[in-house]
């Protein structure tokens, strides 16, 4: 017995350790190369139906890999499965459990196996710096560039939450975004609840952003806090939406624009 926990212990270990590498070792500010948010959904959600290359991703891109492990995460409350699973219940249960299940347990023990290869990769060349497959090496570019984040406020206090695939209203005023790095705060509507939000930048159905956040009580008001870059997004017209997980659905007309020098709180 005093064995079984030992092995217990050291697989949980293992399995903490390659979370925790895989969610801090490799940052990737700009999100190059990275999935839509979609993809991530649907590698958590239907493994069988998603694309190799995103489980590919997801070693070589810490964003990618926490926004995973979130999904995996709502998985779980759904199936109404316990928050921590030890490696062997999750071994019993890839064979007999539900399917859905199985498939949960089954990327589990993936990550396991990406965590390890990649501590091995580490202890082999532990002077080397984590490789991002994605991105070509610019020998222009610094090797720690520093991004500064600019503030910028949405206040959403005032719109009403929509159902389904309906759209923001057309009364709404497009407000202009900078097409920076933002430390973007968002006010969320009297009384919003204190959970983990999405985030989406959309056009026309299609998600061309996406993040997830944590809404905290501030001085009486539900606040986003938040830190975004936009750099990457074509100048046009988009949607910026905000999920929760109860359904909510706030959606605020957007305009993405070039960065202006001055940085100014906007409200629709």
């Amino acid at each position: 017995m005093k064995d079984r926990r030992a092995f217990e212990k050291k697989d949980k270990d293992v399995l903490d350790f390659a979370r925790s590498y895989l969610s801090e070792a490799f940052p990737n500010p700009d999100r190059q190369g990275c999935p839509p948010d979609a993809a991530l959904r649907s590698l958590a959600f239907n493994p069988r139906e998603s694309e190799p290359t995103v489980t590919e991703h997801l070693a070589t891109c810490s964003p990618c890999f926490r926004r995973y492990s979130e999904l995996l995460a709502e998985l779980k409350s759904q199936s109404r499965v316990e928050a921590r699973l030890s490696f062997t219940r999750i071994s019993a249960w890839s064979k007999a459990a539900h399917p859905v299940l199985a498939g949960t347990a089954a990327l589990c023990m993936l990550l396991i196996v990406i965590g390890v290869g990649l501590l091995l990769h580490g202890i082999r060349q532990p002077n080397s710096p984590p490789m991002d497959t994605h991105r070509k090496p610019n020998p222009t570019e610094p090797l720690n560039p520093t991004v500064a984040y600019s503030p910028f406020s949405l206040d959403l206090s005032a719109l009403s939450p929509v159902r389904g695939s309906e759209s923001a209203t057309g009364t709404q005023r497009r407000v202009p975004v900078p097409s920076s790095p933002l430390d973007l705060t968002l006010t969320l509507p009297l009384a919003s609840a204190e959970e983990r939000y999405d985030l989406k930048l959309t056009a026309e159905s299609e998600t061309v952003w996406s993040k997830s956040a944590q809404a905290h009580l501030l001085k009486g008001k539900t606040l986003i806090q938040v830190e975004v870059d936009f750099r990457q997004i074509p100048a046009r017209n988009y949607n910026f939406e905000v999920l929760s997980s109860s359904g909510i659905r706030l959606v605020q007309p957007v305009s993405i624009q070039a960065a202006s020098p001055k940085n100014e709180e906007q409200k629709p």
